[in-house]
This record gives structure tokens, sequence and C-alpha cells, in this order.
């Protein structure tokens, strides 16, 4: 007889059961939950059921069986600790109660668009790591070794134009660290590197902060380049700029927003804003905090 897989719902709340049992045997053991997205998913919902497992010391002798190394020898040196406030926290168990390397699970389900245990193919069917709302510590890391496992072994291996035009649109507004470090940046730090200055828009009633002219023609013309690499993909369907004829000066706003459909096309980010409690300025990040973020825990 045909069986149907399980739906989402119903493995989280089996896995939740599986992993309240194994907990107690765990050292040092404690369940985390990380968000999920469906891999064809266009837009983000907040619905979806999270990816639970626990997080716990490894056993004496453990070999991780992604790497098949010792759990001390594959962790990459710029890797910090799931945990910050428990770094010896550094193995996942799975409600399969399989174990692996916290890093290079995580790397394994980015990498193959799924959240499923590379040993037994157990886990929820159609969905993968929603890695815009992992925490910051842990989502650098893994872009950085994505990157760099994209790029290939061979450092003259030839990037695509499209990477190419990616950078230089993404190093004119957000500056050239940008891509490998996701910095959060004030407003004020985009307002000076595309010389903004207020002007009054009659036709708008009000004074804006409109990029000068030289900028204004120098981002446009490198979003046109790389919109040129995908017309089909890459082409925003709420403007009617004209980028091959742009004439006048552009709003920092509407900046921002080819910046954000840029790191969404390519990279599955959003850029957001928040207004930092301490200083009152407008904040840009691609990192978006949860509830437990805010009561300054990480998980």
């Amino acid at each position: 007889m045909y069986m149907r897989a399980p739906n989402l719902k119903t493995f989280a709340h089996d896995s939740l059961h599986c992993l309240c049992k194994i907990l107690p045997k765990c050292s040092n053991g404690k369940i985390y939950r990380l968000s999920l997205r469906k891999v064809d998913e266009k837009t983000r919902s907040p619905n979806h059921q999270p990816i639970k497992f626990i997080l716990k010391a490894p056993e004496e002798g453990f070999i991780c069986p992604i790497t098949q190394e010792p759990l001390t020898d594959p962790i990459p040196d710029d890797v910090l600790p799931f945990d910050l406030y428990h770094p010896d926290r550094t193995v996942i168990r799975l409600a399969c109660n399989h174990d692996f390397s916290a890093f290079w699970l995580l790397f394994n389900w980015v990498h193959n668009m799924n959240v499923k245990c590379p040993l037994c193919r157990g886990g929820p069917s159609g969905f993968c790591l929603d890695i815009v709302r992992l925490p910051h510590h842990v989502r650098v890391p893994l872009q950085m070794h994505m990157g760099k496992l994209k790029l290939g072994s061979d450092p003259k291996r030839e990037v695509s134009y499209e990477t190419m035009a990616t950078r230089r649109f993404v190093d004119a507004v957000a500056g050239e660290s940008f891509l490998d470090l996701f910095p959060e940046q004030q407003e004020q730090e985009y307002i000076d590197r595309l010389e903004c200055k207020y002007y009054f828009v009659p036709e708008w009633g009000d004074s804006y902060q409109l990029v000068s002219l030289a900028k204004t023609q120098y981002v446009i013309a490198l979003f046109a380049s790389w919109v040129k690499c995908d017309p089909v993909k890459n082409m925003p369907s709420w403007t009617y700029l004209d980028f091959n004829n742009v004439s006048g000066l552009v709003n920092i706003g509407t900046v921002m927003q080819l910046l954000d459909h840029v790191l969404n096309v390519m990279y599955g980010l959003s850029l957001s804003c928040k207004v930092d409690r301490n200083t009152f300025q407008v904040v840009y990040t691609v990192f978006q905090s949860s509830l437990r973020e805010k009561k300054n825990d990480p998980f």
C-alpha cells in the first residue's frame, strides 16, 4: 500500500517526542531549533515548524560521519561555537539518534538544500534551513565556506560574469567587505558612500536624500550590467526605471531596494532596517532578530 510521507507538523511533533526521550542520556545536552522554509518557496512564511535537535558535548572518541575525522580536526579556525554560552556543545544529535559535528551537519544541510539525516535520510521532505534567520555567528562562517565551495579548490578557476557583476554592484553600494562579512551598517554610511544630499522634489512636495549624479549613473550602470546577465531572473518587477537611460537623481531608498533585490535573487538574503537603541540611528542588516535574541538568548 502506498504510504504518504508525514507532513512537517507531524514530523516536528514526533521528533520532539524522540528527542525528549534521548535528552537524559546526552552529556550537557539541550534541545535547539532552527527555522525552515520550503525549498521552492519564493516568499518566506513564519508558519513552518522548525527543525529540532539536541546540541551536546561529544562523547570520547567521537568521529563525525560526514568528515570521518575526530571532531577537533575538521572544524575551521574561523568557526565560532554554535552555542556561545556553552562552547563544549559541538555535536548535534538528531531525532533518529545519529550524531554529527554541528558545523558540518549545518554545512551539509545548506549545501544540499535539505534537512535530512546524512545517514538514514530521516527528516521532512521539501524543506531547507532558512539561512536568513540563522544566528549571525553561525550564518557568516557558513556563507563564507559556501562561497569557497562555489569557487572550487582552484583559485584560478574562472568566476561567472554574473558573480562578478553582483560583487561590483554590492561593493559600490554596501562596501567591499559586505559579501564576506555581512556587517550591520548605519544608514549614514550608505549616505556618505553614495554622496547623498537633501533635495526638495516639487512633484513629491518634500525633501529627500538623493544620490549624487555621479554615483547615480555609476550604481545604475552596475545594476544594469547585472540585470543583463539574466534579464528574466534579475529584472525587478516593482520599478519602472529604465536602467539603460536614467536621467536625474534617484532616492537612496530606491538604491537600497535594488541592493535588497540583488541580495535576494543571488543569495536568498533580505535587507532590513532597524533603529539602534543606543545611538538612535537607522541600521541596515541582513540578519533578522528573533524574540529569543532580543532576550539576550541567541537560541
